[in-house]
């Protein structure tokens, strides 16, 4: 019979049934004498190493098949076998003929003759190489998967890979072997529950259902919190009850969540913010046609009355209560981004330096005001009235929120890498809460007490900057102040000051003039003053039948003075249909509107446009330079 630790000659069962066994066995057995001399060999010996066994028999194994860093193992062993030594899955690399390398696992016993004495080996052994070369795939997998991967069991982590070990903090396995992940967990999960806690009734849940799927909060030892999904599945490992589980790290979900609501909050306000801004347009323009009306009405009735009648002071009020009611008006449109710029190249630090009297006559006492604009290069396109009037509204809104006073600071920088001129508005006073901040661009939206302010301030802020082509940031913490920032295109190659030089207007002569607007109340107040100053009117309640007119009468007009919104035909329709007629016919728009909204046609960008409610003096200067510069 065979020994377990070695073959003896003569024990062994000899004759046919022995040969069987060894010939057609599955695994590999070879016999080698102790010089490594081959002198059995296998059916499977042949097909794993393609070698006959009348070629193999007498060859030097170790040299012929053992891969060359693996020779001095083998043959330390064969000779620890021979001392003595059994060898029970030993494993080496062999190559074969063709340059294949396959990994085998042994089994290694020495043969005795009959004296006892150790005539060579019988090694038996099993291709391993595809389970090694899975093993292999799976050991990468583990070592180099971004989440977590750890196996425990009731004693704790067994193992884990690297990078679990970061996102715990850890750098040996050690550090976490034997231990349990809930150790590495703040006391109170972000639910309010206790972590040990909370870690135990997973466990049992998961213990039920075999499977579990949760968020999970861990904390390094440097005391950074790690948010992660943690997977735990059940299952079995060499007859023990094992959980296999996996960390993946949510920071960088965590905090592309945070950008999505904000980038979602940034479109609602901008989406908010177009919708009042179309309404305020929209009010803003019939309010200046009621304004018009009213307006032309009372000059016109100022012309009736003697210097001395009792009612002209009242009706002089009324005329300065319109103004005020244009100037509302004119805000709203700054906020809808619908009111014509005279554009100019304006230094802003210089612009802060000049507006600084009117600011530091605004500010009381109790407030310090400190400049920092000495950027000569924060060159901006932009309006400068409106600039200065964002400029005010800022500091104003800085002044209220330090009625016990504090520091207001202002500073004008170029951002080169964004191409940017920059204003900062910044006070240490009662600052904003998250829900004021979302609001504070919304027209008539105020926290300031009734009557006390419009609500306007901060919208034509938005629509001025925005109609700049800049944005504005606010920056604001309860309690300790508030900063605004206002970013606008850096102008490039243009000198500041660079502006038009106005044109001279002629007297005014009596012409004819086609007068066309729907609002009747407009129209008869508009044409009533014109005549009342010597001009000739015709007068259409659109623009198709101000056409029919002027084909009819056209040695009669001397000038198209059209509203630009009106039903029918509007405006720009006429002024094209007119100059189809007649080139270059002289035009003047007006509108409730103080720009031409989204028309931008060939032909009409040198229309002059007259702002409901308007002055006479300004309706005559236009009209007269209009018609001089015509002939």
């Amino acid at each position: 019979m065979f020994d377990t630790a070695q073959w003896r000659l003569g024990d062994a069962p000899e004759g046919p049934m022995l040969a069987a066994i060894v010939e057609t066995a599955g695994s590999v057995m070879v016999g080698l004498h102790p010089d490594h001399r081959i002198f059995a060999w296998n059916r499977a010996a042949e097909d794993l190493y393609q070698t006959p066994r009348r070629e193999a028999l007498g060859m030097d194994y170790v040299a012929n098949f053992i891969a060359p860093e693996h020779r001095v193992a083998v043959a330390a062993d064969i000779q620890a076998v021979l001392a003595g030594k059994r060898t029970v899955n030993f494993e080496d690399d062999s190559i074969l003929p063709d340059g294949q390398r396959r990994t085998l696992l042994w089994n290694v016993t020495r043969v005795l003759d009959k004296t006892d004495a150790p005539i060579g080996i019988v090694a038996i052994g099993q291709d391993i190489t595809s389970r090694k070369e899975a093993e292999e795939r799976l050991r990468l997998v583990f070592e180099h998967a971004q989440d977590g991967l750890l196996i425990s069991d009731h004693s704790g982590v067994v193992d884990c890979n690297p990078a679990a070990l970061r996102m715990l903090g850890l750098t040996e396995k050690s550090d976490l072997v034997g231990r349990r992940p809930a150790e590495f967990s703040p006391p109170i999960q972000p639910d309010g529950s206790l972590s040990e806690a909370k870690s135990r009734a997973l466990g049992a849940i998961t213990l039920e259902h075999g499977a579990l799927t949760f968020d999970w909060v861990h904390r390094q030892p440097n005391g950074t919190e790690v948010p992660v999904e943690v997977s735990v599945r059940h299952t079995m490992l060499a007859g023990r009850r094992v959980s296999v589980v996996a960390w993946r790290d949510q920071s960088r979900r965590l905090e592309l969540d945070r950008e999505r609501a904000e980038l979602q909050q940034r479109l609602d306000l901008a989406q908010k913010m177009e919708a009042v801004g179309q309404l305020a347009g929209g009010v803003a323009h019939d309010f200046n046609n009621l304004l018009a009306a009213i307006r032309n009405a009372v000059q016109l009735a100022l012309y009736d009355l003697p210097s001395t009648h009792d009612a002209r002071a009242d009706l002089e009020n009324a005329l300065q209560t319109a103004e005020r009611a244009a100037s509302l008006t004119r805000q709203l449109l700054a906020f809808s981004r619908r009111q014509t710029r005279a554009t100019e190249c304006i230094d802003l630090a210089a612009l802060v330096h000049d507006t600084l009297p009117l600011l530091r006559t605004s500010m009381p006492p109790t407030v310090e005001v400190h400049i920092d604009a000495d950027s000569g290069d924060a060159l901006v396109i932009a309006d400068r009235s409106q600039l200065e009037q964002v400029i005010l509204n800022l500091v104003l809104n800085a002044r209220d929120a330090m009625p016990d006073g504090g520091r207001l600071e202002i500073g004008v920088r170029v951002d080169a890498a964004r191409s940017t001129s920059v204003l900062t508005v910044r006070d240490n006073g009662i600052g904003m809460a998250e829900a004021t901040q979302q609001r504070i661009f919304e027209p008539f939206f105020t926290t300031k007490a009734t009557g006390s302010g419009t609500g306007l301030g901060l919208s034509v802020v938005y629509g001025v900057v925005t109609l700049a082509g800049g944005t504005v940031q606010v920056t604001s913490v309860l309690g300790q102040g508030t900063s605004m920032r206002i970013a606008l295109p850096l102008a490039v190659g243009t000198e500041a000051g660079a502006t038009s030089t106005a044109p001279t207007y002629p007297a005014n002569a009596a012409n004819g003039v086609l007068l066309v607007d729907d609002d009747l109340a407009v129209r008869t107040t508009t044409r009533r003053l014109l005549e009342r100053h010597g001009w000739r009117v015709l007068e259409a309640p659109d623009g198709e039948a101000a056409l029919a007119l002027f084909r009819a009468h056209r040695d009669q007009i001397a000038l198209v003075l059209t509203d630009v919104r009106m039903p029918v035909m509007d405006g720009v329709q006429l002024a094209l249909a007119v100059r189809r007629i007649v080139a270059d016919f002289p035009v003047v728009f007006f509108s409730g509107y103080d720009e031409l909204e989204q028309h931008a046609v060939e032909g009409i960008d040198s229309v002059p446009l007259i702002a409901k409610p308007f002055s006479t003096s300004e309706l005559l200067r236009v009209l007269t330079a209009t018609v001089a510069a015509a002939r």
